[in-house]
């Protein structure tokens, strides 16, 4: 492992581990049960930080990741589809020495948390499901994932698109934020790493296939086994709970579902305290750590 250098003032930088020749940079905290953060589309491991700051380091190690092609991390250069994804994390996390964690996943990290759950059942302790994607939307972007089919001219097209990047950034973030308001720090840092070729191309991949991924993986959310909490927000303004976090608790019928009042879909951010109890409850229904 290695350690990242400090490439945004208001983005914490940690380690490196590599996975099949692939970078991975995280953030980890602490000593206790083990914890693995996921994060949504787009996004970072900076979406962490409040969870990171308000958990008790002897009570939970927490590693909070950036996706592959998000944030520092490198992507496969032919395969960045979420099973790959979660086959990555578990190299990382076996190269970490990290055994049977909670998992943890925020909006489309939600459906990827559950990709795992569902590739490696015996190597997840819980699971812990915030403002899930996990149900086919609407289809979204589809100028810009256009993308994604010209690699070749992308850099220079998106370079060409900054305005409008920023743009459509502003626009997300306070749909995701509502009805708190956007932190300018985040802000900020987002617009720095958010507007990269490489990350945009990563977030147009992603949110290319997500619809027929999700579409595949919703069949197979009954077969799930972990201990799985829901916390969704009643206000969240960019992932409807109506038509995810509830039919996902129907789906799997042994989960528990918390929706918090007057809350949207930044809750790692806005309701950082919610989350820690979550992942207490989860760490209570999943037992005793297996050494």
């Amino acid at each position: 492992m290695r350690r990242a250098g400090k490439m945004s003032r208001e983005v914490e930088t940690g380690e490196f581990v590599e996975v099949e020749g692939v970078r991975l940079h995280y953030v980890a905290r602490g000593e206790g049960r083990p914890v693995v953060l996921l994060h949504g589309n787009t996004g970072f491991a900076h979406d962490f930080s409040a969870v990171l700051s308000s958990l008790d380091p002897l009570e939970f190690r927490a590693f909070a990741f950036d996706r592959p092609g998000h944030g520092f991390s490198e992507r496969p250069a032919l395969d960045g589809a979420m099973p790959s994804q979660a086959r990555l994390i578990r190299g990382a996390l076996e190269a970490l020495n990290v055994r049977r964690p909670l998992v943890v996943g925020h909006s489309w990290g939600g459906a990827l948390a559950l990709s795992y759950a569902l590739q490696f059942d015996g190597d997840v302790a819980a699971l812990v499901l915030l403002a899930p994607a996990v149900y086919r939307e609407e289809e979204m972007y589809a100028a810009q994932r256009l993308l994604v089919e010209l690699s070749l001219r992308s850099d220079v097209l998106i370079r060409a698109s900054e305005a409008f990047i920023r743009a459509e950034i502003r626009r997300n973030l306070a749909l995701a934020f509502s009805p708190d308001e956007v932190p300018r720090d985040y802000l900020r840092a987002a617009e720095s790493l958010w507007t990269r070729p490489s990350q945009v191309r990563a977030f147009m991949q992603d949110e290319y296939y997500y619809n027929p991924e999700v579409g595949l993986l919703a069949r197979r959310y009954p077969e799930v086994r972990a201990p799985t909490l829901i916390v969704t927000g009643d206000a969240d303004a960019l992932v409807n709970p109506e038509r995810h976090a509830y039919p996902l608790h129907s789906a799997v019928e042994h989960s528990e579902l918390t929706v918090l009042p007057a809350a949207g879909h930044m809750l790692p951010h806005t309701r950082p305290e919610a989350v820690v109890s979550a992942l207490r409850n989860a760490a209570s229904l999943a037992g005793p750590v297996q050494e």
